[in-house]
């Protein structure tokens, strides 16, 4: 139980470990097998289950890295491979048409998909189980800065949509990032009871991340996170009172 309440810190405060732009990469073949291996993502906006797995390949075929798949839908299910075009990943199909734009780090990618705009977290396979795992077993996770214990329904949700944002309230001071990474730029922090509206949510082995309105523009935040390097705790409820 500890290691794995410590493994969920780690992919709380130190995602960034592998985090140098692989536009420094010295070539292609070395993006490649930097980003070689398993992926997966958990939104289930993809998968036609728990979770969508991506292999990518460090051997190019054609003009394009090969990625196979299993489990995959909706957009996913049609992804042949990859390919590097302005500093990002792009994913193609097999009628070699760009479906997402993703950009990250070796351990997390995050982006778009271009036709349908809904976001994408895509993970290392055999890292984000072992973080699902650890935020699993988390026995109580506070809500906000009180004492009380988050039911099943605080972890739900909003009702959000890209035509249908939602409103949330803000528990906690929490940094609303550009990207749904742990390690990416912080926009803005939004102050306890903020009233913000939720534009979209996705799932990662962390959690729920939504994009949201904010006075500095739109920006992603998490509703599980660890309060003092120690606690956990639920960030926002859904709607405003």
């Amino acid at each position: 139980m500890i290691r794995l309440f410590a493994l969920f810190l780690s992919s709380i405060f130190c995602l960034g470990l592998f985090a140098q732009n692989y536009a420094q990469a010295q070539s292609n073949e070395a993006v490649a097998k930097a980003f070689a291996g398993r992926w997966i993502t958990y939104d289930r906006n993809f998968a036609a289950e728990q979770s969508c797995v991506l292999s990518f390949s460090a051997k190019k075929t054609g003009d394009l890295y090969p990625i196979t798949k299993k489990g995959c839908s909706s957009a996913l299910a049609d992804i042949a491979g990859w390919r590097i075009q302005n500093n990002q990943l792009v994913f193609m199909s097999n009628a070699n048409s760009a479906i997402a734009l993703v950009g990250g780090n070796q351990e997390r990618l995050s982006g778009t998909i271009l036709q349908s705009k809904l976001p994408i977290i895509m993970e290392r396979l055999e890292i984000a189980q072992k973080i699902e795992k650890a935020r699993k077993s988390i026995q109580c996770s506070y809500i906000g800065y009180s004492q009380r214990c988050a039911s099943p329904r605080d972890f739900a949700p909003p009702a959000a949509s890209i035509s249908s944002p939602s409103p949330v309230q803000i528990l906690v001071n929490l940094n609303a990032r550009i990207e749904p990474r742990n390690n990416a730029t912080i926009q803005t922090v939004l102050k306890p009871k903020a009233c913000v509206s939720a534009i979209v949510c996705t799932v990662a082995s962390d959690g729920l991340w939504c994009k949201v309105k904010t006075e500095n523009g739109d920006a992603w935040i998490k509703k599980q996170t660890v309060r003092q390097q120690r606690w956990p705790v639920i960030t926002f409820k859904n709607g405003c009172s």
